[in-house]
This record gives structure tokens, C-alpha cells and sequence, in this order.
């Protein structure tokens, strides 16, 4: 899929917005207006909450990150949305209010004379197959039972949900917690030249066949966040706020 971009992107993934964080919420809220003050496009990778249930008082927690999402689309920036592990609940119906692009759990797309390959990262976890048997067997559940029960049980679920994965996460050897090669390697086969995910919240900048990338976002605090800037094709993964000096 090919994209007309504005000159300047940015990408993030993993800040886990909590209900109680407002110092990670004030500067997400920064970080979006100097993404809008550029006139760039923003592109969240993934976990942007700690966890999300559609019900009005998830929805409200997090109305003013939303707003200013919209505005940044009303100003003619892109925002592209794909999910993670921990806001995988949330689809194209809410995004879509605030002309946030649904993009799933991956996307390939071209822009700025490059072939990306997109994803929150867990999608490259193939190892950890106890993981990946709980994506495909209840991710599904989760889903209907989302639908159908009251905001105060949903919440509870989708806690005990976030629990549970991480339980399962954590129940496995160490060596299964880990971008697996062959599929960072089947996925540069595919012809993209960049490949950006977050996941493991450790930056990362490695070099495949002297001009191809595999870029792992650092994940968020309540003090700073990371991301990638890209502009004319050349990339570089950065603070918010920069340091000064």
C-alpha cells in the first residue's frame, strides 16, 4: 500500500497509558503537539494503553489523548493505529471517530522511498508458542465477551486479562522471549526494508544486508519517551524531551 506522506513521521509504541499517570499523560500530550506544531504524521505502534475495554469509562480516561489525536487528523496529519497485546480490544470503531487509521497487527506500506513492515512486535515473537496459542485460542473470547458485559465486569476481565498474559509471558524460557530471526527474515523477503515494532521495550538498531533495518522502539514513562522521527527517507530514534546541552 502505497501512502502520500507529509516529509516528516514519527512512530511510538508502548507507552501503557495508566488511569493514575498524569505526568506520562501531560507529556504524551506534548509529544502530540510537537507532532502537530511540524505537520507531521503519527504512526502508534501498538500498547498505547496499559490496557483498553470499550465502555464509557475507559473512553473517558482517555478522551483528551483521542482529541488531540483528532485534531492532529483534522489538520490533515495521518495517525495509523495498529494494536498490541494489551489494547487489542480496541478496532476500527472507536479510531475511526477521531479519523484514526485501523490498521490492525501489521501493515506493510510505502512511503518516503521506502517499503515498511509494521507491527507492535508480538507477531515476531514466534518462539514463545504458549503465548502465541493464547493470542489465536482466547483473543477471540476476550473480544465477544467485550461486546456483550457491562464496563465495571469488563474492566475487571480485561485486568485479569493483561494478568494472564503476562503469567503466560513469563512462564516461558527465556530464550522464547525474543524477536525470532526467521521472522524478521521472512519478512525482509517480502521486500520491506524497514521493519518497526515495539514489544520488547528495548531500543534497538540493527543491520541486515547493509541496507535493510530492524528497529525496536524504546517504550514510555511518566518522564520520557521515545520514538522515530523519519523525514526524506533517513531515520533517527530519539527522546522526548531531548536532552538539553
Amino acid at each position: 500500500m502505497v501512502f502520500s506522506m507529509s516529509s516528516r513521521s514519527y512512530f511510538i509504541a508502548d507507552v501503557h497509558l495508566e488511569r493514575e499517570d498524569s505526568l506520562k499523560r501531560d507529556l504524551l500530550l506534548s509529544f502530540i503537539r510537537m507532532v502537530e506544531q511540524s505537520g507531521g504524521d503519527l504512526f502508534i505502534l501498538g500498547d498505547l494503553f496499559d490496557y483498553w475495554a470499550n465502555n464509557r469509562g475507559v473512553m473517558e480516561d482517555n478522551r483528551v489523548i483521542f482529541d488531540a489525536l483528532a485534531r492532529l487528523t483534522r489538520n490533515g496529519s495521518t495517525v495509523g493505529f495498529l494494536i498490541g497485546n494489551r489494547d487489542l480490544l480496541l478496532g476500527r470503531k472507536v479510531l475511526s471517530r477521531y479519523g484514526i487509521e485501523y490498521w490492525g497487527e501489521q501493515k506493510t506500506v510505502a512511503f518516503q522511498g521506502k517499503h515498511l513492515f509494521l507491527t507492535h512486535g508480538h507477531l515476531l515473537y514466534t518462539n514463545d508458542i504458549a503465548f502465541q496459542r493464547y493470542r489465536r485460542t482466547k483473543w477471540p473470547v476476550y473480544r465477544v465477551l467485550d461486546a456483550v458485559l457491562p464496563g465495571c465486569i469488563e474492566n475487571a476481565l480485561a485486568k485479569r486479562f493483561m494478568l494472564k498474559s503476562k503469567q503466560v509471558i513469563e512462564s516461558q524460557e527465556s530464550w522464547r522471549l525474543q524477536f525470532s530471526e526467521d521472522a524478521i527474515k521472512d519478512a525482509f523477503a517480502q521486500g520491506c526494508e524497514l521493519i518497526i515494532c515495539g514489544h520488547s521495550h528495548q531500543a534497538m538498531v540493527r543491520e541486515y544486508d547493509g541496507n535493510k533495518y530492524f528497529i525496536v522502539l524504546p517504550c514510555w514513562t511518566s518522564l520520557k519517551g521515545g520514538y522515530l522521527a523519519m523525514e526524506q527517507g533517513n531515520f533517527q530514534v530519539k527522546d522526548f524531551p531531548e536532552d538539553e546541552g
